[in-house]
């Protein structure tokens, strides 16, 4: 099992991520890219998603995070500057209680990514909250979310055999 720790509000990323690309600007390019490598490199099947409130895969990269020996609201050892801003804080709480509110997860919850790429489709259809990445992410975040799909429906893509490049649509070497 591959499993990939993320805060509550990452997972709407991950998606758009997956059905376009990492943005150049984003603040955690590297780890995000790393994520969708485990994503096309792993059978679906095998991927599981653990909801955590610290700092998680996708912050791991971000050129914002620094050592801190008090840590921070994101977790021990670590803070950055969305944790040195209350209204990012309160903004990301806010948007954490409404993801939990949508899928019914919780911190410590850990779901397979098509049962999390299902609760997504059904729950949290249109990205019409920025905190979640937007309506600008919209297109690719359907696109991720049907290839994603696509995957675990049991394709020869969905089981791992084949990996491709969404943007490309060929196989990946």
């Amino acid at each position: 099992m591959v499993r990939i720790r993320l805060r509550p509000y990452h997972p709407t990323y991950v998606v758009a991520h997956y059905g376009g690309s990492v943005p150049e600007g984003s603040r955690a390019r590297g780890a995000f890219e790393a994520i969708q490598r485990k994503l096309r490199e792993n059978p679906v099947h095998e991927i599981e998603i653990e909801i955590v409130q610290e700092h998680d895969d996708a912050c791991a990269g971000c050129k914002f995070r620094k050592e801190a020996e008090g840590g921070s609201v994101w977790g021990e050892r670590h803070t950055c500057t969305s944790a040195e801003d209350p209204e990012i804080v309160a903004a990301v709480n806010r948007t954490n209680d409404k993801v939990f509110g949508l899928l019914g997860l919780r911190y410590g919850s850990v779901i397979k990514l098509p049962e999390l790429v299902r609760l997504l489709a059904e729950r949290i259809p249109v990205l019409d909250d920025g905190m979640l990445g937007g309506m600008a992410l919209q297109e690719a975040y359907e696109k991720g979310l049907r290839a994603l799909s696509e995957r675990a429906s049991g394709s020869a893509e969905g089981q791992g055999e084949v990996a491709t490049d969404p943007e490309r649509g060929r196989a990946i070497d």
